[in-house]
């Protein structure tokens, strides 16, 4: 069975350097526009994973640095309201870190299943808008 087709609008500008490189290559403009579809989207997994990595080595180094601080605190003691308001800080942008870290993970997202089953509970029934 065929699989049905994705379509999506480009920019005249854009579609005119897609026209004119399908052109040059002499093949479909549809091949080109899946043909970089595909290499972008191929790339998402990596850019994640290297965000990820870069969080983790943030949170990481937040981690020690709050360690080093605690330290301070128990070797200097007379110093306390400084290192407290230090230790506050980092514990907020540590927060910050996992919210980020929270928000960047990918989650599936049901918009299209709650379209698509919206679309067909209906009595009469018409294209949807693209």
């Amino acid at each position: 069975m065929r699989k049905p087709p994705i379509m999506f609008r480009l920019p005249d500008h854009v579609l005119r350097n897609v026209e004119a490189l399908a052109a040059r290559l002499e093949i479909s403009i549809n091949v080109v526009a899946k043909l970089i579809v595909t290499r972008e989207i191929m790339h998402v997994p990596a850019m994640l994973d290297e965000h990820d990595r870069q969080l983790a080595n943030m949170h990481q180094f937040l981690r020690e640095l709050a360690s080093r601080n605690e330290a301070f605190l128990g070797e200097y003691g007379r110093h306390a309201g400084s290192a407290n308001a230090i230790t506050q800080k980092l514990d907020e942008v540590m927060l910050s870190l996992d919210a980020i870290r929270d928000a960047a993970f990918v989650r599936p997202s049901c918009y299209i299943v709650d379209l698509i089953r919206k679309h067909d509970e209906r009595a009469f029934q018409k294209s949807l808008e693209v």
